[in-house]
C-alpha cells in the first residue's frame, strides 16, 4: 500500500524555487516503503525548477510515485521535465564555426566560397 504525502505539509501553495525541495527532502520521513502518493491538494503552482528537483529526488530515492489532486498545470510542468530528462536521444547537427579577426579575413574567406 502506498503512503500518502501531503505536499501542503511541506511547501506553500505556490512552489516557485528550486530550493523548496530541500525542505521537502529534509522533513519528509521516507519509511521502508518505496511507493508513495503525492497529494497536491491546495498546491496551485510548481515552477519548472522545483519540478526538476522533485523528479531528481524521486529518481535518486528509487521511489514509485503517483500524483493526486494535482491541477493540469502541475502535471504539465512535471511531465515536461520528466520527458526532457528521460529523452536522452537528441539529434544534433554539428556546424563548424569559423572565427575571423578582421573584416579583411572575412572578406577573403567569402571570396573563396
Amino acid at each position: 500500500m502506498a503512503n500518502i504525502i501531503y505536499i501542503q505539509d511541506y511547501c506553500s501553495s505556490i512552489i516557485s524555487t528550486r530550493s523548496s525541495i530541500s525542505v521537502f527532502q529534509n522533513e519528509m520521513n521516507l519509511e521502508n516503503c518505496r511507493s508513495y502518493v503525492f497529494d497536491f491538494t491546495n498546491i496551485h503552482f510548481i515552477s519548472r525548477a522545483f519540478a526538476d528537483e522533485l523528479y531528481k529526488f524521486i529518481k535518486s530515492q528509487s521511489l514509485e510515485v503517483s500524483f493526486c489532486h494535482a491541477n493540469e498545470n502541475i502535471l504539465a510542468i512535471y511531465n515536461a521535465v520528466k520527458n526532457t530528462s528521460e529523452n536522452t536521444h537528441q539529434d544534433y547537427e554539428y556546424i563548424p564555426v569559423t572565427r575571423f579577426n578582421s573584416n579583411e579575413e572575412l572578406s577573403q574567406f567569402l571570396s573563396i566560397v
